[in-house]
């Protein structure tokens, strides 16, 4: 499934659980109509974070879209640098690409943190 069937489904998925149903029933109504509930919650976070020409322009899957949307909004149209040496940006990358991206990036993160206090807790 392309970019712009993902991003037009979570459009119509978010509008009828904002303005349709009553607080409790979204759950209801995806399992009646059998979709799957992480797919649904994915496909709605893809049409909340990207804009529709993005999504749409871009033959991108639901995997490599949500990586993208999961990713810190200052580094999604960055270029990367990939192990290999190579630079692409997140829409240009492999599901796999993006992946390790995501994990590089954490670790940089996790880095800056001082997590010493957390390790008192495992205890």
């Amino acid at each position: 499934m392309g970019g712009q069937a993902i991003f037009e489904i979570g459009r119509r998925l978010k509008w009828v659980k904002e303005n349709d149903l009553a607080h409790g029933e979204f759950g209801k109504w995806i399992d009646s109509l059998e979709i799957n509930r992480t797919f649904a919650t994915r496909a709605m976070k893809v049409s909340s974070e990207l804009s529709s020409n993005y999504a749409t322009s871009h033959n991108l899957g639901m995997q490599a879209l949500y990586e993208i949307v999961t990713m810190p909004e200052s580094e999604r149209d960055k270029p990367q640098q990939l192990p290999s040496g190579e630079v692409k940006k997140p829409d240009e990358m492999t599901v796999r690409e993006t992946n390790v991206e995501m994990f590089l990036h954490l670790v940089m993160l996790f880095k800056r943190c001082d997590v010493t206090p957390l390790f008192g807790l495992l205890s």
